[in-house]
């Protein structure tokens, strides 16, 4: 069956001599990983520059359920960006978040809801000023598609239950957030891109919460490991 759908690169890495393997979240048939035969010279060139993390495609191929691997039939850049790939802060952030959504969307099938939330948010911060909080709005509000976002109930008790996910009016738990922690929080959570820019927390708080929504990442989904890319971005922000 062939396929045309956009997709949205989240990682690739060399195979063999000549080849990439690239993993693309698509629109119509969720996860699908490509062989790309890359080729050389300026050829070689104009094929990497379709596969910069969180590239937004549109591509044609046949699925195979059976198969691993697919080949493109027709491959090309559906968005244009004008910034996040040429202003340093933005591109360590896309860095980020294509590690990220590589760990937590290894076998996503189709979810036409997932896909758009995360292709508009691209979008949205390609096109938008530069914000230090972006990426703290985009991985909680990304848990409504995972099944654990906070239940804000009860936001107003004194404690939040990170390992289940709920408000607590008392201090019982291995891992919960409370004073100044969970201030923070709730202001990240209570935030939508739109109203961005009213979030004024210090570079210290902000730390600490990327730290506290990466620990609820590791409580909530298995095998949710090590960011190598976290460090570089903890340096951009200090």
């Amino acid at each position: 069956m062939i396929v045309s759908t956009k997709g949205i690169v989240l990682n690739k890495f060399s195979y063999k001599e000549s080849s990439l393997i690239v993993r693309i979240i698509t629109r119509k048939a969720g996860i699908c990983s490509f062989i790309v035969r890359v080729g050389k010279g300026k050829k070689k060139k104009n094929i990497f520059n379709y596969f910069h993390p969180l590239s937004i495609l549109e591509i044609d191929f046949v699925l195979n359920n059976k198969r691993d691997l697919h080949f493109f039939k027709e491959v090309d850049l559906k968005v244009n960006f004008k910034s996040i790939y040429i202003d340093n802060h933005k591109s360590v952030v896309v860095m980020f978040l294509s590690e990220i959504l590589s760990k937590t969307l290894k076998f996503q099938e189709k979810d036409l809801l997932l896909y758009d939330f995360i292709e508009a948010s691209i979008i949205y911060f390609d096109e938008s000023d530069f914000t230090p909080y972006f990426h703290l709005v985009f991985l909680i509000r990304l848990t409504q598609y995972f099944g654990f976002y906070p239940d804000s109930e009860n936001k107003h008790y004194d404690f939040f239950d990170l390992e289940q996910g709920i408000y607590l009016n008392i201090e019982s738990g291995n891992y919960l957030l409370k004073g100044n922690e969970l201030t923070c929080f709730n202001n990240i959570l209570g935030t939508n891109f739109d109203n961005i820019k009213s979030l004024t927390l210090s570079s210290m708080q902000r730390k600490k919460v990327l730290d506290n929504i990466i620990l609820y990442y590791r409580l909530h989904i298995d095998s949710f490991n090590s960011i190598k890319s976290l460090d570089i971005l903890r340096k951009l922000f200090e």
